[in-house]
């Protein structure tokens, strides 16, 4: 858990409560020393009691907007007990953009 991901999620002005669920939720899981946190759509939706379409728009807005980006895929590969996770069932990585602000769309 990285607690400078966390702070900065909740300063986020984002305009949008469930992009703002799936935001805090990385940081919540994102590892300290680089901001990457790979969670399963699956699980995002379960924890935040958002819909699957919901959790996908709202990664999509949140990337659009420059707070998350893709990162190195290669962390998801390997299951934390050391067994290799196939490629088609490994969760996409992200990592927090902690030098990025979020602001809300007025329009």
């Amino acid at each position: 858990m990285s607690v400078r991901a966390i702070s900065w999620a909740y300063g986020q002005n984002l305009g949008s409560a469930s992009q703002k669920a799936v935001l805090l939720h990385l940081a919540y899981l994102a590892r300290e020393e680089d901001n990457c946190a790979w969670p399963h759509v699956t699980r995002i939706q379960a924890e935040t009691e958002l819909s699957e379409r919901t959790v996908r728009k709202a990664l999509k807005a949140l990337q659009d907007k420059g707070l998350i980006a893709l990162g190195d895929q290669n962390l998801a590969a390997v299951h934390g007990n050391g067994d290799i996770v196939p490629a088609n069932r490994r969760p996409k990585v992200w990592i927090l953009r902690l030098d990025h602000s979020g602001k809300a769309d007025r329009s």
